[in-house]
């Protein structure tokens, strides 16, 4: 009858014990699901999100604007960025970038990276593009923004916001930005192959082999997928094309510029400001004005007939497949 009681007493000692652990453990999960949370929180409130910023760009080896409006319905959230050179002071001032995990650059570190900006290796719609070195010895490029360069201004800010949370090997990653003396630059990975435009379109001396050419094709994939499906909230690039697919020292390939893209949600928002290159703009986004993943994919279809092919999607493609 003691060995009982014992037994009872022992046994009834051993379930309150592990009872107090498990509510223990309990408590410390929620507590700590809670402070989790609070720190997410916290952050969409430091990083302010790039989904309502679309951007006009021109010229050959830019966006081409497909409508003469310059007004988007898209959302009443657009208006917040109305007074764009108050955000980007704003953004020197704050380093909201710096916040969100981007690095900033002061304009000496990049002025001298660039032996006082003399090595310039392209010029966009953004503004100059040149080759730097910076203190760690990697090569980078970076882009300036022009003075007077107000779409170059909402790329600027889409840019950093949007790359801050993208990270993937098929995308061109930010490594960081500069916002003094009135000057806005970003830092990106160098690519040192350039676009697969230039290697379609004879500027470089040799053509891309087929396994070569199918490898690339695999890497825009991938890349897409990933923002498509991987990315939290999706992202639509909105401007695939072979000028915008650059290629690293081992042929690897990463879609680049991002300054007319946007989470897919704000992208299915019709808008009366169509956006896009000419030649690889999705047909059915002109004649509803919304945009999505889908779109992307015709333009990567696009791509695709580039690669087999070698005929530049701006210059009569159309009159070729018929043909």
């Amino acid at each position: 009858m003691r060995t009982f009681e014992l037994g009872l007493v022992f046994g009834t000692t051993i379930g309150v014990g592990v009872g107090i652990i498990l509510a223990m453990a309990i408590a410390w999960y929620i507590m700590y699901r809670k402070k989790r949370f609070d720190r997410s929180h916290d952050t969409e409130k430091v990083c302010p999100r790039a989904d309502n910023h679309p951007i006009r760009i021109h010229g050959s080896d830019s966006s081409t604007v497909l409508s003469d409006s310059n007004h988007s319905r898209d959302s009443p959230r657009t208006s917040e960025w109305s007074n764009m050179p108050q955000w980007l002071e704003g953004l020197r001032r704050k380093s909201v970038a710096s916040a969100c995990g981007i690095p900033k650059y002061s304009y000496k570190e990049l002025q001298k990276a660039t032996w006082n900006f003399t090595t310039n290796i392209g010029e966009g719609a953004f503004g100059p593009v040149y080759k730097a070195q910076i203190t760690t010895g990697q090569t980078v490029a970076v882009k300036v923004l022009a003075t007077d360069s107000k779409q170059g201004a909402m790329e600027f800010l889409t840019e950093v916001l949007l790359l801050g949370r993208l990270h993937h090997r098929n995308l061109v990653n930010l490594m960081g930005y500069c916002a003094e003396r009135g000057l806005h630059m970003l830092v990106y990975v160098y690519m040192s192959n350039g676009s697969l435009a230039s290697h379609l379109y004879n500027e470089k001396p040799e053509p891309l082999t087929w396994n070569l050419r199918v490898q690339i094709a695999l890497d825009v994939a991938r890349g897409l997928e990933y923002l498509h499906y991987g990315a939290v909230p999706p992202v639509v690039h909105r401007d695939i094309k072979s000028s915008n697919i650059l290629l690293d020292h081992f042929m690897k390939a990463r879609v680049a510029d991002f300054g007319i893209s946007r989470q897919e949600k704000s992208a299915l928002h019709s808008s009366s400001d169509i956006k896009g290159t000419f030649g690889y703009v999705d047909p059915e986004y002109i004649s509803t004005s919304i945009f999505t993943k889908k779109s992307d994919v015709y333009s990567f279809g696009v791509l695709l007939f580039e690669l087999m092919s070698g005929k530049n999607a701006q210059k009569n493609l159309m009159e070729y497949v018929e043909f």
